[in-house]
C-alpha cells in the first residue's frame, strides 16, 4: 500500500444557493476594512469577546470585535516582529509566535490590555503554535524545517521529516483527538500536504488531495465534529475535510487571495484574506 493517503474525490462547492441534502455551505457575512498588512493566524479569546489577529506586516497583534470586525485593541506594537501565530493556553494566556525575533511571547490579557509575562527563546523562525496536554507546547520552527514539542521551554521531542520526505517550511499546527488518538496536525506547505503525528511526533499519515492538489497549505482549524479546515494559500480557498480526512468541500475561492489564516468556532469561520489585508467572517451550515 502506498504511504500516501491521496483522496481523489470531487470537491463540492460550498454555496448556500445551490446546496443539496447533506452538503455544507458557507455564507459570507462580513468583511473588515483593509486595515491590516498580511494578516495571518486567528484565535478567539477564551471569553469570546475578541478575535485575535496576527497583523504580521504591521508587526503587531490586533483585537477585533468578532462580529463587526472592527479594531478594539492593539498588542505588541514596536516590540513584535512579523508575528505569525496566536493561541491561548489553559491559563488563558495569549501566546504569540514572534517569528522575526525568533521567540514566543506570552501575555496575560485583561480585556484589551496585554502584559508580557514570559518569553521562550531558542528557536529559529517559529511560525506555528499549539498547546497540548500537560501544558506541552508544539511549535513549527519554520526556518529550521522541523516541528518540536516543548515543556517548560525545553525541547523534549522533535521531527524534521515524515513519511520519507524532509519537512519543508512547516507552518501551522492543530491538535485534534480522532480515531487514532491524539493527533498533532502540521501544515507542510513546501511538500503540499498536511502531516499527522502522534503526541511524540512520530508520523502517522499524511493528508493530500489531487482535486486539485494542495498548493502550499498554511493554516488549519477544526470544528467540534472533527472536520478540518485548511487555508490552501495558492489555490485561494479554504478546503474542508471530513474527520476521516476525505475532502468534502471548499469555500471563499471568489473572496480571498493567498489566505493564511482560518479559525472555525461552532458555526462561524474567520478567514485572513492575506493579500488584501482584511478578515472575512462566514456563517457555516449543512443541509439536513
Amino acid at each position: 500500500m502506498s504511504r500516501l493517503l491521496v483522496f481523489a474525490l470531487a470537491i463540492l462547492t460550498l454555496a448556500a444557493s445551490n446546496a443539496r441534502a447533506g452538503q455544507f455551505w458557507a455564507n459570507l457575512e462580513r468583511v473588515s476594512e483593509p486595515l491590516m498588512t498580511a494578516p495571518h493566524d486567528l484565535a478567539l479569546t477564551p471569553d469570546g469577546r475578541h478575535l485575535v489577529v496576527a497583523d504580521m506586516g504591521n508587526n503587531r497583534v490586533l483585537l477585533l470585535d468578532p462580529d463587526q470586525l472592527t479594531i478594539q485593541g492593539i498588542i505588541g506594537e514596536h516590540t513584535l516582529s512579523y508575528p505569525h501565530d496566536v493561541t491561548f493556553d489553559a491559563k488563558g494566556r495569549l501566546l504569540v509566535a514572534d517569528s522575526g525575533n525568533d521567540r514566543i511571547v506570552i501575555y496575560t490579557l485583561e480585556d484589551t490590555q496585554a502584559r508580557i509575562v514570559d518569553i521562550i527563546d531558542g528557536l529559529d523562525g517559529p511560525e506555528g503554535l499549539a498547546v497540548g496536554p500537560q501544558g506541552r507546547l508544539f511549535v513549527a520552527a519554520t526556518m529550521e524545517g522541523r516541528v518540536v514539542r516543548l515543556r517548560d521551554g525545553v525541547i523534549e521531542a522533535s521531527a524534521d521529516s515524515a513519511l520519507g520526505m524532509p519537512l519543508d517550511q512547516p507552518h501551522d499546527i492543530e491538535i485534534r483527538q480522532d480515531a487514532t488518538g491524539l493527533s498533532i496536525i502540521a501544515a507542510d506547505p513546501g511538500n503540499h500536504r498536511l502531516v499527522v503525528f502522534d503526541q511524540d511526533l512520530r508520523p502517522k499519515y499524511e493528508i493530500s488531495t489531487w482535486d486539485p492538489p494542495f498548493s502550499e497549505p498554511k493554516y488549519i482549524s477544526h470544528d467540534e465534529q472533527g472536520r478540518l479546515y485548511v487555508a490552501d494559500s495558492f489555490n485561494n480557498n479554504i478546503r474542508v475535510f471530513s474527520p476521516s480526512a476525505e475532502p468534502i468541500g471548499r469555500f471563499a475561492e471568489t473572496h480571498v487571495k493567498l489566505p493564511e489564516g482560518i479559525l472555525v468556532v461552532e458555526d462561524r469561520a474567520w478567514v485572513s484574506d492575506t493579500k488584501r489585508g482584511r478578515v472575512l467572517l462566514y456563517r457555516l451550515g449543512e443541509t439536513p
